[in-house]
This record gives structure tokens, C-alpha cells and sequence, in this order.
């Protein structure tokens, strides 16, 4: 077998016998959906059942709606010997136990495992309008049926009640309202238009509708009640998730249904909350779940009968490939199926079928498959097909047509009652009861987790509030302190040379930029009074730096005079990986320890630039006057 295929069985020869060939397909070959025929006792189911095996061998999680009981055996495993001697290694039967989980279920009973169905739950607002409206009228046209059937509604009912029920459920759904259950919809028809959101009187009067609620509401006590109950309503991110590693099977039972109206709606209803699961899924290239009908007849019929899971098949048809949904089906006849479920099957697979008009149908559904000659033949050869023999058709195979053997079933192939399911299913019902005490364990401990991190999220959502608050406070008031400080920078740089603007603690209460200027010059007076300390000055302004050691060396007055005043700071710094001091000349130092010893109280609006230019030009034009002049004429020190 080759890894990553189905195996289906062998391929025959030209005289239809079995050859040691294998028949394999790919996994993605019923993306575009299938069918199989042929008559009773052809092996169609077997083959079907086949399929089933292997996709769920290979991770594909399955969904199977079994009217008679026949795919519910795949829970029973084969006799090991008897597979060996059928041609097929005992080690798949060991392959397919550890691999799958079969689990059968059985609606409105509680023999297998327990399902139900909530009709008003409908897909949100991303599901494409017409088909929201086929949805709908399916939904509403279905439940009148079953009320018909069950709830004793008369036939002159049906169209007024369908009428009434479609409305309602429509403006639900356009309104985004949710429908609890059966008796909030009871509700909701008797309520007023104000209180439903929906004005009901043109479709049916008062009286009728509370009598239509009361036949609902009949579906809410007694055996019906199971089909909807709020325990084991159907999942299905529950029904794909394996089992310990195990892919499920999921078996539909439908014999413990009592009516095919009951069949029909719980089909109906579980195909519409899957394709409201799948949308949510999106799209994908990975098969996620198989779909089977077997004896599809009754559920997609030829012509206008519409019976309530129809208009869901075709629509499945039309659009589940792209969302990783496989549709295979089974029916004796192709002439008992609508003609437009098999414009989107890509893969017909057919055994004996000896009836001409039957022949004739899967002749015009193989020829865009098979082209006119090959499905000519196909037809030919059909009524002497051997039991389990069959023609598999695909446009994705290569060659196209295949005349194949279907391979021993791993599981039995018998028909199982209702008691049987509940005999073989009693351990499972055990592991279900445990597994939902569990799940509603995890739920609840989940529940608590997300409250616990909404609780933080909260916490965490507030303290960023109050940070970004604070924050946002913090920078309008840098913002304002900035435009204060600019706008007194404005109006200091502006004010004239002799303008007394600047508060200060001497004993000067305001203060000039002439002001700054002296308290400059009394600086390079103070060093002037050194040997050498005008020159030195000029120098250390015009290089910005002199190294230390050598300025002692040679100037100690002078640059201790300079450290002194103010005038230069000692600095260490980092040259070809040694340090090295040098004295700087740093003006915003000089500035600084100038309004510092003014006392000038708000020193940040003093115009840094306007006093560096005035001090520098004092340097370079500053002189030393000689002692004759400074003692006769009583000139000062310097001049500028």
C-alpha cells in the first residue's frame, strides 16, 4: 500500500476477475464530493463503509447518517482470520482500533450516545443572503412538518404557520436576536409586535399563533423533548476532535427517530448547524470532516419534492469543498436523486443497476466525467456487475474509468437494532458520561481562567488607562512649562542691554544682562591679574581646551586663577586607551557659576547665546592698561 492512500480494493481484469493490483486513491479525491450506486445486495454500503475506514484511518474525522443501521457495525471489529484469508492484513484491523473511535448516536433515545438539536441556532452575518434565505425557509418549512406530524397540526395549517414562522425567524436573524429554545419561540409568536421586534398579524392572526405555540410547545414535554433537549446538543468542534489521539467516526442512528418527518428535520437541522460551523472554520485545503448519506434517496429526491435536508445537500454541494468538507453519498438509483447534486460530483462509482431508466440517468450524469463512449460502456456492463464489483469514474484519476473490487471490510457488515447499539454502545455511554463530567470539569476550571484574565485584563486595562492618563497629564504640563519658559525666553531675549528683568536674592532686587556682563568682567579681571593670564584666557577660549599637567606647568597662577573663577573645569579624558586631564572652557559652566553667584533666581531664561557672544567678544578685545595710566589717570585695570 502506498503511504498517504486509501486503499479501496484491487482492480479487475478484462473478464471482471480480481487482480493482485491495489486500487488507491487520494485523500483529497472526494473534495469535490461522490457517489456511489447500485441496487440491493450490489455492496454499495460495503463500499461506502470502506471509505469510511480508511479516511478516518488517515485523520479524517466523519460525520454518517445511517436510516438503517448498516454503518453502525463499524464499531464491531472483524475476525482477524477471516480478514487474512480475504487478502487483508490483520495488522490494518489493529491499525484501525488504535486509530478510530467509532461512536453511534442516537437522537430522541438514549441507547447510544445522547444527541440533540437546537433548530434556532442560525449562522451569523457572514453567510451569503440567498442562502440565508434557503436556510431559513428550510428551517421554518421542516419544523411545520414535524409539527404537523407530531404535534397534530392540521394540513390548512401549513402554509400560514410556515408563513408566520419563516418571518419570525427571519427578522431574528437580520436583528442578530438569539432564540433560546423552543418554548422562547412559543413566546415570541404570541408576544406583540413592540415586544417580538415583528409585526406577525398579516401572516396569522392572534388565536392562531397562540395555538400554533401551544403545538410548539407540545414538542417541549414527552418523547420529543429528547430531539431537543439542552444535554448532548450536537458539537461540532466536539464530533472532529480526536480521542486520545483517535479519529471519530460519528454514526448517525436514525432508526430511533419514529417518523421520516422527524428523520428529515434532524437531518436538516444538524446539516444547517454544520454549515454554520463551517463558515466560522473558513477556508482550507485539508480535508477536516466527511460527510455520508447512505440511502440518500429519501433526504436529495428527484423532482419538486423538498424534503427538509435537500435544499442543505445542495447547497453543501455548491460550497463545502472549499471549507475542507468531503459529501459522499449512497443510493440505489441515480434516477432517485435530484439531478444537481451531481453537477458538483466529481467521482461516481457504480455497481449492478439493471433497470433502463436508471441506466440511462447515470449515463448522462458520466458523460462530463467519462466522455460519451467509456460511460456508454459503463452502462453496458452495469446489469452484469458481480456483488461488491464496481466502475469508479473520477476526473482526477488517471486513467479516468476503473473497473475495481471493493476489499474486505476490517469491521462486520451487519445491521444493528436499537438494542444492539445500546449493548455495544453501554461502555461508551459509560466513557461519554465520564468524558462529559470531564469536559464540564475543564469548562468550568476554562470559565474560571477566563474570568480570572478578564479580571486581569481589567486591572491591567486600568492601570494602563491611569498610566496613559498620567502620562498625558504629565506631557500637557511639560507642554505648558515649555511654552511659559518659551515665552519668557521671548520676552528676556528681547528686553534691551540696561533693562532690569531678572529677579534676584542680593541685594539688587532685578538684575541687567549689563549686570551679567560685569560680574564677566570682574572674572577675567581677577585672572588678568596674573603674569599671564590674559593671554592664557584668549587661548583656552579660542582651543576650547589645554592639557592640565602642562598648564600647571607652565601657568600655575594663571590656571588656578581660571579653575577658580569659574572660567575652566577639570576634566578627565579617554585618548588612545590612556586618560588624560585637561582644563575646558565651557561656557554654560561660566554662565552658570555666574547668575549662580548674582543670585539670579530663574536662570533658565537667561539667553545663553546672546551672553557667550558678548563674553567672548570681551575676551578678544580685552587689554591690560599700564600701571603710569591706571595711577595717573585712573584708568582701570583693563579696557575693551
Amino acid at each position: 500500500m502506498t503511504e498517504g492512500m486509501l486503499w479501496l480494493g484491487h482492480y479487475l481484469d478484462e473478464e471482471g476477475k480480481r487482480t493482485d493490483k491495489l486500487f488507491e486513491i487520494s485523500p483529497d479525491l472526494l473534495r469535490r464530493h461522490g457517489g456511489i450506486f447500485g441496487s440491493t445486495g450490489s455492496g454499495k454500503t460495503v463500499l461506502g463503509k470502506v471509505i469510511l475506514e480508511e479516511a478516518a484511518m488517515h485523520g479524517i474525522p466523519i460525520l454518517a447518517f445511517d436510516p438503517q443501521g448498516d454503518i453502525a457495525s463499524l464499531m464491531l471489529p472483524g475476525d482477524p482470520k477471516e480478514l487474512q484469508s480475504k487478502g487483508v492484513d490483520p495488522k490494518r484491523l489493529k491499525e484501525y482500533m488504535e486509530k478510530v473511535i467509532v461512536r453511534v448516536y442516537t437522537p430522541a433515545s438514549s441507547k447510544g450516545l445522547a444527541i440533540s438539536i437546537n433548530p434556532l441556532k442560525l449562522p451569523d452575518k457572514t453567510a451569503d443572503t440567498d442562502d440565508m434565505i434557503r436556510l431559513l425557509d428550510n428551517s421554518a418549512r421542516t419544523f411545520v412538518n414535524v409539527l404537523m406530524k407530531v404535534a397534530g397540526l392540521s394540513k390548512s395549517w401549513e402554509a400560514k404557520s410556515f408563513a408566520a414562522l419563516y418571518e419570525l425567524l427571519r427578522v431574528t436573524w437580520e436583528n442578530g436576536v438569539k432564540i433560546e429554545g423552543l418554548g422562547a419561540l412559543a413566546d415570541l409568536l404570541t408576544a406583540d409586535a413592540e415586544a417580538a421586534g415583528v409585526d406577525l398579524e398579516p401572516f396569522m392572526k392572534q388565536s392562531e399563533r397562540e395555538k400554533l405555540a401551544s403545538a410548539i410547545r407540545s414538542l417541549t414535554v414527552g418523547s420529543s423533548q429528547l430531539l431537543f433537549r439542552p444535554e448532548g446538543q450536537i458539537d461540532f468542534d466536539n464530533l472532529v476532535e480526536p480521542v486520545n489521539g483517535r479519529t471519530p467516526i460519528n454514526v448517525i442512528f436514525l432508526k430511533t427517530l419514529r417518523s421520516e418527518e422527524e428523520k428529515h428535520f434532524f437531518i436538516a437541522i444538524v446539516l444547517n448547524q454544520l454549515y454554520t460551523w463551517m463558515l466560522k472554520q473558513g477556508y482550507t485545503e485539508k480535508p477536516r470532516l466527511m460527510i455520508f448519506q447512505d440511502e440518500a434517496a429519501p433526504f436529495i429526491p428527484a423532482g419538486m419534492k423538498a424534503p427538509g435536508p435537500k435544499e442543505t445537500y445542495l447547497l453543501l454541494f455548491r460550497q463545502a469543498r472549499k471549507y475542507g468538507i468531503e459529501c459522499l453519498i449512497a443510493t440505489q438509483s441515480p434516477k432517485d436523486v435530484d439531478y444537481k447534486a451531481f453537477e458538483q460530483f466529481n467521482s461516481i462509482v457504480a455497481g449492478r443497476i439493471s433497470t433502463e431508466q436508471s441506466l440511462k440517468v447515470l449515463e448522462r450524469i458520466l458523460e462530463p466525467i467519462a466522455g460519451d463512449q467509456e460511460s456508454e460502456k459503463i452502462v453496458t456492463a452495469l446489469p452484469g456487475q458481480q456483488t461488491a464489483c464496481f466502475i469508479f469514474s473520477s476526473a482526477d484519476l488517471k486513467p479516468k474509468v476503473n473497473h475495481i473490487s471493493a476489499r474486505w471490510l476490517l469491521t462486520k457488515h451487519i445491521t444493528l437494532t436499537e438494542k444492539d447499539v445500546q449493548t455495544y454502545m453501554a461502555s461508551l455511554v459509560k466513557e461519554q458520561e465520564k468524558m462529559l463530567q470531564e469536559m464540564e470539569k475543564a469548562r468550568l476550571a476554562k470559565e474560571k481562567e477566563r474570568e480570572e484574565a478578564e479580571r486581569r485584563a481589567k486591572e491591567e486595562r486600568e492601570r494602563r488607562r491611569l498610566e496613559a492618563q498620567k502620562a498625558k497629564e504629565e506631557e500637557e504640563a511639560r507642554l505648558a512649562r515649555e511654552r511659559e519658559l518659551a515665552e519668557k525666553k521671548a520676552h528676556f531675549k528681547s528686553a534691551k542691554d540696561d533693562e532690569k528683568i531678572f529677579d534676584s536674592r542680593g541685594t539688587q532686587k532685578k538684575l541687567s544682562y549689563d549686570d551679567i556682563i560685569n560680574g564677566f568682567i570682574a572674572k577675567i579681571e581677577a585672572i588678568a591679574k596674573t603674569t599671564f593670564g590674559l593671554p592664557f584666557l584668549k587661548e583656552l577660549v579660542k582651543r576650547g581646551k589645554l592639557v592640565y599637567e602642562k598648564a600647571m606647568s607652565y601657568y600655575l597662577k594663571e590656571t588656578r586663577e581660571a579653575l577658580k573663577q569659574g572660567l575652566a573645569r577639570r576634566v578627565t579624558m579617554e585618548e588612545k586607551g590612556k586618560k588624560v586631564e585637561y582644563i575646558v572652557y565651557d561656557f554654560e559652566h561660566v554662565l552658570k557659576q555666574v547668575v549662580s553667584s548674582m543670585g539670579i533666581k530663574e536662570p533658565d531664561y537667561v539667553d545663553e547665546a546672546r551672553l557667550k557672544r558678548r563674553f567672548e567678544e570681551l575676551v578678544w578685545k580685552a587689554s591690560v592698561n599700564n600701571i603710569l595710566e591706571r595711577i595717573v589717570l585712573g584708568s582701570p585695570l583693563l579696557q575693551f
